[in-house]
Formats: C-alpha cells, structure tokens, sequence
C-alpha cells in the first residue's frame, strides 16, 4: 500500500529504521539500529511529518524513549526482526490511547521533556 511506502519513507528520512510492519502499523525505532543521537525529536517529526505526508487519513503515533533490545527474535524456524521491551510497549499503549481519544502523537514524558522547546 502506498501509505507504507510513505511511512517507511519518512521513518527513514528522520534517521530512523522500520522494523516491522503489521497490518497497517510500522513499527519504527529511532538509535536502536543506527545512532541517533536527537532520537526523541527525530521520532516526533517523524510522526508529524507523517501525518502531513498522508492528509486525509487517521494517524497516530506512540512515542516513548528508553532501553529496549533489538535484533532477531523468535525460533529456530520463524525469526522476526524487532525492538522489543518496556518502552516499545508504552509506545503502543499510547497508540492505542491516541486512537480512542482523537490525539495524533501521544508521547511519554521522557520525550515531552526532551521535544518541549520544539
């Protein structure tokens, strides 16, 4: 679909890596796989630029900042490529919670404070 094509897009031109991609989720992770140093802002204008790239469709976005593993995980003979841990999960929660509020970037108070001046 076009709008994964755009999404993936702008993940990557705001310094960060795809990972997964479920259904109509990408799941991206900013200085997991490769540095960045202003991974809470790139995160954010990401989401933002996102949801400038696709007008007139719903998005929204989970930002949280914090430790999480990345690689491959999974079994022997099913191996998924991922960002796993704490604060991945609270991305999604707040996802969730954008979803069933009408907010478009919900973020986490680490990346408030970090974004705040933007």
């Amino acid at each position: 679909a076009e709008y994964i094509t755009a999404g993936v897009e702008v993940v990557s031109t705001h310094k960060g890596v795809v990972g997964v991609v479920v259904g109509d989720h990408v799941h991206a992770s900013f200085n997991a796989v490769k540095r960045c140093a202003s991974h809470a802002t790139s995160s954010v204008q990401a989401a933002l630029a996102l949801r400038a790239t696709l007008r007139g469709i719903s998005v929204v976005t989970g930002v949280s900042s914090g430790e999480a593993h990345c690689g491959s995980f999974g079994s022997k003979d099913v191996l998924t490529f991922c960002t796993i841990g704490r604060d991945v999960v609270t991305a999604s929660a707040m996802e969730r919670f954008g979803t069933w509020h009408g907010h478009a970037v919900v973020c986490s108070g680490a990346v408030y404070k970090e974004v705040s001046c933007m």
